[in-house]
C-alpha cells in the first residue's frame, strides 16, 4: 500500500508541474497565420478552432510588451473574428484564452509582424499556478466522494432496504455537505483557471461569473441538486425517500455527462449516455460499501438479507460499468500505444490497475465470504468489514487518480491539437513565409506570404504549390493557390501520411518570368 501511495504521489506531482498547455479544444488555423509578415495591419483577425468555443480573454501584445484587450469579438461557428485596436509596424502577439465545449479553459498565442521583421516577438505570459491546480484537484476529489459515497449510499439504503444506522446518516450527510461546499468553491476555481489568474484573485466577482458559465456551471448545478436530494432522502422514508434517492443517483450520471472531455467526445450521442451509465453504475457500487460494512454489525439474518439483495443486482452494475468504461477508453485513446505514451493513458493505466484490485476483492467477497456469512461462520462478517474497508481505500485512490484527468487532454484531442508548421524560404529573388495548418497528416491549409529579399511586397500573377515525399515514394501533387491580396496566397491540399515532405513553390512573376523555391517540411 505504501508503494501504491508513492506511485500516486509521484503521478500527481508530475501532473501538477507547469507545462506548455492543457488543451481540450484546439486552434487549427488563424488569419494572419502564425509567424507571417504582413504588408499592412489587418482590419480583422480570425482564430479557427476544431469546435465552437467561448472567448474568455483575448489580448494583443505589441513588441514593447504593452497589451490591450480585444472587446469586439464575433462568433462564426468554430471561428472567432476579432476587431483589433490600431496596430503599428513590428511584432504583435494575439494572446487568447477560451472555454472549450468540455468546459475546460484553453490558452495559446499567435505571432505576426506588420511591415518589418527587425525585432523579436514579445512573449505571451501564461499562468502556471500549481497551487491552483492542486486546489482544483482536491475540490474535485471531495465532489466525487460526495456524489458516489453520499448520493450512491442514499440510493442503496432506500432501494436495497439496508438498515439505516445512525452512523450512515452521519457519514452520508457529512460527505454530501463537504461536497456541496467543494462545488461552490470549485466555481471560483474554475473562473480563476478560465481567466488564467492566481488564487489571490478569488474574491473578484468576474471570476465567479466566468466560473458559473458554460457546461461546468450546468454540471455544478445538477450535482448540487443531486446532493440536496440525497440529504433530504436521509430524512424522508418510504416512497418519498426512494424517489429522492433515485433522483440523486440519476443526478450523479447527469452531472458527469454534462461536461468533461469524455462526455463531449464525438459522437456525443454515444459518449454522453456512456458517461451517464458509467457514473450511475459506479455510484451504486461505491455507495453500497459503507451501508454493507454497517450491515455486518446487524443480526446475522439482516446481514444475509442485505447481501443477498445486493448480490442479485451488483453483476448488472459492474457489467454496465465495465462496458461503458471500455467504450469511453476506446474513444479517448484512439490507439493502443497512447496507454503508455500520453499522460492521459498513464492515468488510465493506473486506474485500471486499481480497478482490477477492486474487482478481485469484490469477487472474493462474493464467492467466498458471502456464502460463509450465509452459513453462519463466526468470523466471516468481521472479514467482510475489513475487505470493505480495503475497497473504500482503493475507491479513494481511484477517485483521486480520475481527478487528474482534469489536467490531461485525451489522445484524441492531442491528435487534433497539433500546431501549425511554419517555415521561411529565402532565395536570391524571393522570400516566402509558409504556414501549414494543422501540422499533421490529413487535409491542410497552406498560407503563403510573398516578399522580395529587401522586404517589399512581391506581386505575382500566380502561385503553384506542390507536395511530394521521396522517402515514401509519393510523387508531387500540384495545386494552384488563390490570391488573398497583399502578396498573400492560400492553397488547400491533402497530406496522407506523417513524415518529411518536400514543399515547392512556382511563383509566376510575369508571362516570361517564374521563380522556383522549395523546402523540407515535417508533418506529425
Amino acid at each position: 500500500m505504501r508503494r501504491l501511495a508513492a506511485v500516486l504521489c509521484l503521478l500527481l506531482a508530475a501532473l501538477m508541474l507547469p507545462s506548455a498547455a492543457f488543451a481540450h479544444a484546439s486552434l487549427i488555423a488563424s488569419s494572419p497565420a502564425d509567424g507571417v509578415l504582413l504588408a499592412r495591419a489587418p482590419a480583422t483577425l480570425t482564430l479557427t478552432f476544431n469546435e465552437p468555443v467561448e472567448p474568455l480573454t483575448i489580448r494583443i501584445v505589441d513588441q514593447g510588451g504593452a497589451s490591450e484587450s480585444v472587446t469586439e469579438i464575433r462568433r462564426d461557428g468554430a471561428q472567432l473574428v476579432l476587431t483589433p485596436p490600431v496596430l503599428g509596424d513590428g511584432a504583435h502577439v494575439i494572446s487568447w484564452r477560451v472555454a472549450s465545449a468540455d468546459g475546460h479553459p484553453v490558452g495559446g498565442s499567435v505571432t505576426f509582424w506588420v511591415g518589418r521583421r527587425d525585432v523579436d516577438a514579445p512573449r505571451a505570459v501564461r499562468s502556471n499556478d500549481s497551487l491552483l491546480r492542486g486546489a482544483i484537484w482536491l475540490a474535485r476529489l471531495a465532489i466525487y466522494v460526495g456524489l458516489f459515497v453520499g448520493a450512491g449510499g442514499a440510493f442503496f439504503v432506500a432501494w436495497m432496504r439496508a438498515p439505516f444506522a445512525p452512523a450512515m446518516r452521519v457519514i452520508g450527510s457529512s460527505v454530501e455537505l463537504i461536497a456541496l461546499a467543494a462545488l461552490a468553491f470549485s466555481v471560483g476555481l474554475q473562473g480563476l483557471d478560465a481567466l488564467g489568474l492566481s488564487l489571490s484573485s478569488l474574491p473578484d466577482a468576474e471570476v465567479w461569473a466566468v466560473g458559473a458559465r458554460g457546461s461546468f456551471g450546468l454540471s455544478a448545478a445538477i450535482a448540487s441538486a443531486a446532493l440536496l436530494l440525497a440529504l433530504l432522502s436521509h430524512r424522508v422514508g418510504g416512497i418519498g425517500g426512494k424517489a429522492m434517492s433515485l433522483g440523486a443517483l440519476a443526478g450523479v450520471g447527469l452531472a458527469l455527462a454534462a461536461t468533461g472531455h469524455a462526455a463531449t467526445a464525438s459522437p456525443r450521442w454515444l459518449t454522453a449516455p456512456a458517461v451517464f451509465v458509467h457514473g450511475a453504475a459506479l455510484a451504486f457500487w461505491v455507495g453500497s460499501l459503507v451501508p454493507l460494512a454497517l450491515a455486518m454489525r446487524e443480526p446475522r439474518q439482516t446481514a444475509v438479507d442485505v447481501l443477498t439483495r445486493f448480490s442479485r443486482v451488483i453483476p448488472f452494475a459492474v457489467a454496465a460499468l465495465l462496458a461503458s468504461g471500455l467504450l469511453l477508453a476506446v474513444v479517448q485513446l484512439e490507439r493502443v500505444d497512447a496507454l503508455w505514451t500520453t499522460n492521459y493513458g498513464r492515468v488510465l493505466a493506473v486506474k485500471l490497475v486499481l480497478v482490477a484490485l477492486l474487482l478481485a476483492i469484490a469477487l472474493w467477497n462474493r464467492l467466498y465470504l458471502t456464502p460463509r456469512i450465509g452459513q453462519g461462520s463466526p468470523d466471516s462478517r468481521g472479514h467482510m468489514r475489513r475487505t470493505i474497508v480495503a475497497e473504500l481505500v482503493l475507491v479513494a485512490a481511484i477517485l483521486g487518480v480520475v481527478g487528474l484527468w482534469r489536467f490531461t487532454p485525451p489522445p484524441r484531442a492531442l491528435m487534433v491539437a497539433t500546431e501549425p508548421f511554419f517555415t521561411h524560404i529565402h532565395t536570391g529573388r524571393m522570400m516566402a513565409d509558409v504556414t501549414v495548418s494543422p501540422g499533421r497528416a490529413g487535409p491542410v491549409s497552406i498560407a503563403i506570404q510573398l516578399r522580395t529579399p529587401d522586404e517589399e511586397l512581391l506581386s505575382a500573377k500566380g502561385v503553384s504549390v506542390s507536395l511530394s515525399s521521396p522517402d515514401n515514394g509519393i510523387e508531387p501533387s500540384i495545386t494552384e493557390a488563390r490570391s488573398l491580396g497583399d502578396g498573400q496566397w492560400q492553397a488547400s491540399m491533402a497530406v496522407p501520411i506523417a513524415g518529411r515532405w518536400t514543399l515547392a513553390l512556382d511563383v509566376l512573376i510575369s508571362d516570361f518570368d517564374q521563380v522556383h523555391a522549395e523546402t523540407e517540411i515535417q508533418i506529425k
